[in-house]
């Protein structure tokens, strides 16, 4: 029976040992869907804003962002994005368009899926 050497076993270890990748934590929302486009409603908001916050949390779904991985790809405060997720706050359209970025889009696409989203959503 041969027996393994020292550094045989090391090797060998090294494989059972693997880090394993870290697991992907999926984001979580502060509000619900149905709560995003009852929130819209009751203020004087265009419901496109319902939309591109709805759009917001399928992307972030999609890609597997926290609200602090996507703070730290596009630039956007962390308070600002958790405020546009509970309805408190209206993105400017170059908060749009840094957000977009962060998920490989243009701001008139974001608007775009906002407006799908929306329609996809809510019945008319």
């Amino acid at each position: 029976m041969k027996t393994k050497s020292s550094s045989d076993a090391s090797r060998s270890g090294d494989r059972q040992g693997e880090r394993m990748p870290p697991k992907v934590r999926d984001p979580v929302f502060p509000i619900s869907r149905e709560e995003v486009v009852r929130r819209c409603r009751e203020k004087p908001h265009d419901m496109l804003c319902a939309g591109e916050v709805l759009a917001l949390m399928d992307l972030m779904l999609l890609f597997h962002y926290t609200i602090k991985r996507l703070h730290e790809l596009s630039g956007v405060a962390r308070s600002m994005i958790h405020d546009m997720l509970v309805m408190e706050a209206l993105p400017t359209n170059d908060t749009v368009g840094r957000l977009a970025r962060a998920f490989g889009m243009e701001a008139i696409e974001f608007h775009l899926l906002g407006f799908f989203t929306l329609r996809a959503e809510v019945s008319p």
